[in-house]
């Protein structure tokens, strides 16, 4: 399955904090205020199979951050918490939205499902004025 960078909010910390931390830690790269992250979808996600491990669930948010395209790589080292090795991540990569759609249409699992169709609408339309509820 693919998914966007991410992760869980620390004690003490604020989701921008979040938002920066995680984009350095998977994908290296440094967000500052001049790239303008915008929240889009909020996803909610009940767990079940996790109640027992003391989760109930997860929040996703999803903010568009436009940027000029750079290969992604950690900005951890390999045996740090937050690597991507060290959390189960095997590839990174950029996709086109066709090659999205695509792949879409052949299987391939991405989160939030609809992505493709979510995706169309923010890059024709633009942004939604508040953040829109997605499904799995």
């Amino acid at each position: 399955m693919w998914v966007g960078p991410g992760g869980g909010i620390e004690t003490g910390e604020e989701p921008a904090d979040t938002l920066r931390r995680e984009l350095f830690e998977e994908t290296g790269f440094v967000l500052d205020p001049s790239h303008g992250a915008q929240l889009v979808w909020v996803q909610t996600a009940e767990l079940s199979e996790m109640q027992p491990h003391g989760y109930t669930g997860v929040v996703n948010f999803y903010f568009l951050i436009r940027v000029a395209a750079f290969e992604p790589e950690s900005g951890v080292d390999t045996d740090a918490a937050g690597h991507p090795d060290a959390e189960g991540i095997l590839t990174q990569r950029w996709w086109s939205l066709a090659d999205i759609t695509t792949a879409h249409h052949h299987g391939v699992l991405f989160s939030p499902r609809a992505l493709p169709t979510l995706l169309s609408s923010l890059l024709t339309v633009g942004p939604p004025p508040t953040p829109v509820r997605v499904g799995l």
